[in-house]
This record gives structure tokens, sequence and C-alpha cells, in this order.
């Protein structure tokens, strides 16, 4: 196996504050704007990155400022890799819902979300961190 190109590898970690959200989702999209994605990968990866920050901002951390989040970015030529951790306690990822959320909802859409656009989404066993992977030119997994 190969080592990870360091100039393909982005990491971020701050405190759980919506400013750094707001960083590190700029700052995500600013790298992934140096790579000539397709329309449909472009969204997705934007899609996938804010509603886990998001989640972990505000579940994961409870928007408390003491605590962090941390997101990590691996690009390759054929794929986005997502890694998204924050020191919460977790959720219970096993339990799947039962039915998707009423579009008047204002959250409850981020598995949902994970399930059509990532080709991949792991989660560690305490439920505070998820990986999700997007490969890339293979449009929605639907399609």
């Amino acid at each position: 196996m190969n080592p990870i190109d360091p100039r393909r590898q982005f990491d971020w970690k701050f405190p759980a504050t919506l400013n750094n959200v707001e960083q590190v989702c700029s700052g995500a999209l600013k790298v992934l704007e140096k790579y000539s994605l397709h329309k449909k990968d472009q969204f997705a990866v934007e899609l996938l990155l804010r509603e886990a920050i998001n989640n972990a901002f505000m579940h994961g951390c409870h928007r408390d400022p003491l605590l962090f989040f941390s997101c990590s970015l691996v690009i390759s030529e054929k794929e986005v890799i997502i890694a998204v951790s924050d020191e919460g306690t977790g959720f219970d990822w096993r339990r799947k819902p039962e039915s998707l959320p009423k579009s008047s909802c204002e959250s409850g859409r981020g598995l949902c979300i994970y399930s059509i656009y990532a080709n991949s989404i792991i989660y560690n066993d305490g439920g505070n961190c998820v990986t999700l992977t997007r490969i890339f030119n293979q449009g929605d997994k639907g399609e």
C-alpha cells in the first residue's frame, strides 16, 4: 500500500463554533476547486461535507465551543474520503430511522443524504466519527 501524498490530505480541527464550521467548509471547498470534478460529484462532496460537519457541530458537540470537531479530506483521482469526528458522546448509528423525515423538518436528513450521495458510509463504534467516500464520475447511486 502506498503512503498518502500529503499534498492530497487536508486536516482541520477547531472548537465547535458556527464560525469554525464555515471556516472548515470554505477551506475544504477551496481545496476541491483545484480538482476538475464533475458537477454532480462537486455537489455531492460539498453536501456530504457540510452535512457531516454540521452534524458534528450541532448534534455531537451540541454547539459547545469547549468541544472540538475535526475534518479530514483525502483526495485521489478516483474518489474523495471525508472523515468528520467530534468530542461528543456519539449516537447509535445501528438504529435506522423507520421513515424519511417530513419535508417540513429542519433536521434528521443526514443519514438519508449520506445514503444517497456517499458510496461508502463507515461509523466508528462510538458513533462520533463518520467516514464518507464518494467515488467520482459515478453519479448518484440510484442513477
